[in-house]
């Protein structure tokens, strides 16, 4: 129990930092599991998701077998979206 509580405080921490540092920028969040990855283009202003992007999508997942291949995917594919939603700059 005191681990979860430790890591939700971390994450926490971490984001309040990011919205003190981050005022014009958008912030990358990606998740990494055993089999898949998504990725979120966030706006902390606003608190809204932007642009996503997941290796369960049909485009990712009929294609390439191996992980790095799909993130490699993922990325182009995020950076697309968002340069269609004109986002310049973003922080990871």
């Amino acid at each position: 129990m005191r681990k979860i509580n430790k890591t939700i405080k971390r994450k926490n921490r971490n984001r309040k930092k990011l919205m003190q540092v981050n005022v014009d920028r958008y912030r990358i969040s990606v998740y990494k599991s055993l089999k898949n990855i998504s990725a979120q283009i966030i706006d902390d202003k606003s608190k809204k998701t932007l642009v996503s992007a997941s290796s369960t999508e049909k485009e990712i997942k009929s294609g390439k077998s191996k992980k790095m291949d799909k993130s490699n995917l993922l990325g182009e594919m995020l950076a697309k979206r968002a340069k269609e939603k004109k986002n310049k700059q973003s922080l990871f």
